[in-house]
């Protein structure tokens, strides 16, 4: 008995061997698993880029359409003449026009930015008419003025009468000072509107001003624009 004892001590043990259980994937389902999770990722990636750049074009587009209509929308400004008189009327000699000197003529006009934008004056020019003969000796002009948005600016414009052609023009003026001369005043104003160096409108304004005056008292006509 004592040495059978012995012989089962001496005995070693069957080796353990782990079976994996049928319900616990392998190593290479693990794989395939991870890799169609990858690929299913990577391509939803591309379609969610494609989707935000698509939306925010849109809302980019729709902005600036917004914007264009609104804020960057160019006016026409306003153009007011608001006086016309003279600085020098005319001159006689023994009751008869002195044709050596001209009458000088100050107009006075208002200029309304209604943008969000600096309108910049190019230049203005003072015209006076009789019967469609232009009668001012030369063209008043006045150049680069920038009117700020929304702003009003009041500019005061001097042109001369030619009397020579103004007497022409109007047969039997030199001898009946006491006669009503209707001269047509014109002001045009040249400019541009340009906001952020896209928006940009050229602007021409013109009015028209029917001036009566009473050729011994010039110095207080009468106008209608």
């Amino acid at each position: 008995m004592a040495e059978s004892n012995g012989e089962d001590q001496a005995k070693p043990l069957a080796p353990l061997y782990l079976n994996p259980r049928s319900d616990q994937p392998d190593e290479a389902q693990n794989q395939d698993r991870t890799k169609q999770h990858v690929d299913h990722h990577l391509g939803t990636k591309p379609i969610l880029c494609c989707g935000f750049i698509a939306s925010l074009t849109v809302l980019i587009a729709f902005t600036f359409i917004v914007l264009s209509l609104t804020v960057f929308h160019l006016h026409t400004p306003k153009l007011t003449v608001t006086s016309i008189s003279f600085i020098q009327p005319f001159v006689t000699v023994n009751g008869k026009v002195n044709t050596t000197q001209n009458a000088t003529v100050a107009v006075e006009i208002s200029l309304h930015n209604p943008n969000q934008a600096v309108f910049k004056v190019q230049n203005v020019t003072v015209l006076f008419y009789h019967d469609e003969l232009v009668v001012v000796f030369g063209e008043s002009t006045r150049r680069s003025e920038n009117i700020p948005a929304k702003r009003t600016v009041e500019m005061n414009l001097t042109t001369e009468i030619d009397t020579r052609k103004l007497l022409a023009s109007v047969p039997g003026l030199m001898e009946d000072f006491n006669g009503i001369v209707v001269l047509k005043n014109r002001v045009v104003v040249n400019g541009k509107v340009k906001m952020i160096k896209i928006f940009k409108k050229s602007v021409e304004l013109k009015t028209d001003c029917y001036v009566t005056m009473i050729m011994n008292n010039s110095s207080k006509p009468t106008f209608d624009c």
